[in-house]
């Protein structure tokens, strides 16, 4: 699969994923915001990655970022932030775990091949 659809879905399921999160527990996020923090943490992450960053900042990047704009763009309390995130987080494997079986899609990160 091109860099590019990997980048692209890696977009995509990280934004749904915080969407889903919200929805499951809050519904203060709209889908526009959702793809704000699935952009920036995945894009972050990628640039970290061509940075040549360590591996705890491969994951602290985009954990941070995503925490975050979370917290900025719901407007809420880091206890409701955190639910939120680990709500999207269970949303977020569950998707990639499919994506990667149907659609050969083996990237949770996309500097981060599961096979």
């Amino acid at each position: 699969m091109s860099p590019l659809v990997t980048y692209v879905a890696a977009v995509a399921l990280t934004g749904l994923s915080c969407f889903l999160g919200d929805r499951t527990l809050f519904r203060r996020l709209r889908i526009s915001e959702a793809g704000v923090i699935g952009f920036a943490s995945v894009t972050l992450g990628v640039v970290a990655q061509m940075l040549t960053a360590p591996n705890w900042a491969l994951t602290a990047v985009p954990v941070g970022v995503s925490l975050v704009l979370l917290l900025v763009l719901m407007g809420t309390r880091v206890l409701e932030g955190m639910l939120t995130y680990l709500a999207a987080g269970v949303y977020y494997v569950g998707m990639h775990v499919v994506a990667s079986k149907f659609f050969e899609l083996d990237v949770l990160i996309p500097s981060w091949p599961l096979g």
